[in-house]
């Protein structure tokens, strides 16, 4: 069945249905349409942030070189490839990270 006959069978069934059943094919309408508003508004929101935020890369980058300004301030704590090895093994883990 092709779509301009089922629409031909549809508006038939709707002029003869009763106020219960037409309640009920409006309501499935409504939410099919809400639900496509709210998945365009979705992603217009995402394409928004994606564009208007720093990308990713910019981000990190941001980020390792603040952690690597503090580092050459000497701020924070520092550690060598034993001691992340043994943490990362669970012996000699440290109370602060």
């Amino acid at each position: 069945m092709n779509t301009p006959e089922i629409r031909t069978l549809l508006h038939e069934e709707i002029d003869q249905s009763d106020e219960k059943l037409l309640k009920m094919i409006y309501a499935l309408v409504k939410e099919y349409n809400d639900s496509e508003s709210v998945s365009d508004r979705r992603k217009h929101l995402i394409e928004k942030e994606y564009n208007d935020s720093e990308s990713v890369s910019d981000r990190r980058k941001h980020l390792i070189e603040e952690e690597r300004a503090k580092y050459l301030r000497g701020d924070g704590r520092s550690y060598s490839w034993e001691e992340v090895k043994k943490m990362a093994t669970g012996k000699d883990r440290p109370d602060e990270i």
